[in-house]
């Protein structure tokens, strides 16, 4: 997730802290804007936070790189290309209808 009113997209250009399937970071709003447009219903923001370096941590079972290997070594706040460092949000809507989980619907 980016800063940002209704609209605010961030398209990398290259890679977003050194992931090639990263395409876009959407806005809060743009997100549920889209939301919205997809006929999910009341969607709503739960929680942003920043991504941490502690969570996201090389480990026993994975000693590969991690965050602070695709941070900007002297600002933090951004990813390496120098965009805005990761945030993730966590967002809860409706469906529309009477779909159930695990349900799937073709027409």
């Amino acid at each position: 997730m980016i800063e940002g009113g209704p609209g605010a997209t961030l398209v990398p250009q290259g890679r977003y802290a050194r992931m090639g399937n990263v395409w876009f970071l959407p806005s809060c709003d743009t997100l549920l804007g889209w939301l919205r447009k997809l006929g999910f219903l009341d969607p709503r923001l739960v929680d942003v936070t920043v991504t941490s370096t502690e969570e996201q941590r090389s480990t026993d079972w994975m000693r590969f790189h991690s965050l602070a290997d695709f941070l900007d070594p002297a600002d933090s706040t951004k990813s390496i290309e120098g965009y805005p460092a990761p945030r993730r949000a966590i967002v809860a809507a409706r469906v529309p209808g009477d779909w159930e989980p695990g349900e799937f619907k073709s027409d």
